[in-house]
């Protein structure tokens, strides 16, 4: 799949890939590009009723703190669509020079991974509201009567995770290509970063999200954890708080393993078997929002979460390329 040389310049990817690996960034970019158009919409919502919500805001530091969180999507919205565009613009250049990694790719790259770590640093604001509203969430507006454990869960403790985790681990990466390092050296690095993102985005993310399903909320379709003898729901709690964790521990086995070994890249087919289920979940887990009647049909955390305000779905693209590395036989 990947064909070593000495430093980054020197690495060259099967170019059976490529036009698999353009789709999953081109769909990242896509993606990236329709939240920026949301977060915008949602801004202006918000500023534009300065009074209507403040009124009901009331608290001056409860005031600050809910528009510094909701101000700071539209932060992250854009740093992750300008990391969109450098990452579009190196997926061409890598497309155009035939899977080799060229020196204006490399540039692009790394200012792609600036930027995506950027994103989850501006959610900053988010931990600490998801810290503090729970403290006072009898006392205080929070789109209605919010409980406030969701709120801890989802925005406090995985918010907190993703800062503390993923922007290191994303530099870190971006330091290795720019000094040279050996593409062994910064295929370990991606594989960790992979890592970080299945274990801390998408699994905790995920599974917090479907545990603050089962907290009982009058206001929403949430009964408890009853909620997990419907079968709809019962198949996507499973398939997200086992079934992903699944997938992340086996992409750990799989970079616990290439790291272990001193020659050679990493088994296409083995994987493509990670990457194809990784994909597939997304795909699960929409096709079952949608069965269930979506959002309107059931208004719980999960379905908020899933589609209407998920940033992530573009990772369904991850499926093919998936398919693609279990039937290629080189390594």
């Amino acid at each position: 799949m990947i064909v070593n040389r000495p430093g980054v310049m020197g690495m060259v990817v099967n170019k059976r890939l490529l036009p698999w690996l353009f789709l999953v960034v081109f769909a990242y970019f896509v993606w990236a590009a329709y939240w920026i158009f949301q977060s915008f919409i949602w801004g202006y919502e918000i500023t534009s009723k300065f009074t209507l919500y403040t009124s009901l805001l009331k608290e001056p530091w409860w005031i600050a703190l809910f528009y510094s969180s909701e101000l700071g999507g539209v932060v992250c919205t854009s740093l992750r669509f300008i990391a969109g565009i450098f990452a579009f613009y190196a997926a061409l250049l890598f497309l155009k020079a035939g899977g080799v990694f060229t020196s204006r790719v490399k540039d692009n790259v790394c200012r792609a991974f600036v930027f995506e770590s950027g994103y989850y640093l501006a959610l900053i604001p988010s931990v600490i509201l998801g810290f503090v509203h729970p403290l006072f969430a009898e006392k205080l507006w929070y789109f209605n009567h919010t409980p406030g454990i969701p709120v801890l869960l989802v925005s406090g403790v995985t918010c907190l995770f993703m800062v503390m985790v993923i922007p290191s681990s994303l530099l870190k990466l971006r330091s290795k290509i720019m000094v040279g390092s050996s593409g062994e050296e910064i295929v370990r690095q991606i594989c960790v970063v992979g890592v970080s993102y299945l274990f801390i985005v998408f699994w905790l993310n995920y599974s917090l999200s479907w545990i603050a399903t089962t907290v009982p909320w009058m206001e929403r379709a949430q009964p408890g954890i009853g909620i997990l003898l419907e079968p709809i729901s019962f198949v996507s709690f499973m398939a997200t708080v086992f079934g992903l964790l699944a997938i992340a521990l086996s992409a750990l086995h799989y970079v616990t393993s290439y790291t272990r070994r001193k020659e050679g890249g990493p088994g296409p087919r083995r994987l493509g078997a990670i990457i194809t289920a990784f994909g597939a979940y997304f795909i699960l887990v929409v096709a079952l929002y949608l069965v269930a009647g979506g959002y309107a049909g059931r208004p719980t955390v999960w379905h908020e979460m899933v589609v209407p305000h998920n940033p992530d779905l573009w990772c369904i693209t991850f499926f093919p390329l998936g398919v693609k590395l279990l039937l290629t036989k080189s390594s």
